[in-house]
């Protein structure tokens, strides 16, 4: 039997706990999940490294991989690299088994037959890099698609909380998240699905921030999709020039909302010369801007 579905004797009368002793057991349960993602950062380093070189490329996408908790775990992490660091909404990808993530859908994650369809709808190609979710590390749908994806060329990045997975063998990177039993026996979206989301968390920010999408401790591609965004862009580029509100909501105007070019407007370049620089320079203002 899995680590994972293991049943710790310890909580064999928690029905009987007081509700302030539930809480206490439930919060130290969730203390493991940070000790996990902590044994792990080696290979989340060497993740990242390794999705540099794939997704600097233009055409690459991200592709996220699962079922159940774990698919809606990578959904969480994938829909937020729009908004905070303007990632393409294109190259983005997920894939669930099952028509919509927020519902369970009978025996789509045993159905190798749903990952084949999913993975030539997605066009899923060697420049893309794959993440692959299961606390598992045995769905045969994830597992089908990671094993697409490798053979296509692709990267591909397993998460198991299981060492000596299947989906961990299948993939070239692995990232295991060793947290063990859970507090009720089986339910993976307690300790394993936040070890998970900790550790989408580190990996996809350090890669937005390694592929120049933050500057002096900002989200310099924040999309301002509303008045709280446009304030904080406006907030963002006055702390970094040191302009006054007036000055920075005027050249964020000229910009459509992009700090990125309104930062090289107020350094006194056009907006057509900034274009030419940014990507002659990877978008880096570290090194444009010094």
């Amino acid at each position: 039997m899995k680590e994972t579905e293991k049943k710790n004797k310890s909580f064999d009368t928690i029905e009987n706990w007081e509700t302030k002793k539930l809480l206490e057991e439930l919060l130290q349960s969730q203390i493991k999940s940070f000790n996990a993602v902590k044994n792990a950062l080696n290979e989340i380093e060497l993740a990242v490294s390794s999705s540099l070189k794939k997704i600097k490329k233009r055409n690459s996408k991200i592709v996220y991989v699962g079922a159940g908790t774990s698919g809606r775990i990578g959904a969480l992490d994938g829909v937020e690299l729009i908004p905070t660091f303007g990632w393409p909404d294109d190259r983005v990808q997920f894939c669930f088994s099952g028509d919509d993530p927020l519902k369970a859908t009978e025996g789509s994650e045993d159905s190798e037959e749903l990952a084949v369809e999913h993975f030539n709808k997605k066009n899923i190609n060697q420049d893309d890099v794959v993440i692959g979710l299961a606390a598992s590390g045995s769905t045969k749908y994830t597992l089908k698609i990671i094993e697409l994806s490798r053979n296509m060329g692709a990267l591909t990045i397993g998460i198991s909380n299981n060492k000596n997975s299947l989906l961990l063998n299948v993939a070239e990177m692995k990232i295991c998240l060793e947290t063990g039993s859970e507090f009720l026996a089986g339910s993976t979206r307690l300790a394993a699905g936040t070890s998970q989301k900790i550790a989408l968390n580190l990996f996809s920010t350090s890669l937005m921030i390694k592929l120049n999408r933050v500057y002096k401790g900002f989200m310099i591609d924040v999309v301002a999709s509303n008045e709280k965004l446009k304030k904080r862009s406006q907030y963002i580029l006055s702390e970094i020039t040191g302009c006054s509100e007036e000055t920075a909501i005027k050249l964020l105007k000229q910009t459509n909302y992009n700090i990125r070019l309104s930062l090289m407007l107020f350094h006194n370049y056009t907006i057509e010369d900034a274009q030419k620089i940014l990507e002659e320079n990877d978008n880096d203002l570290h090194k444009i801007l010094k």
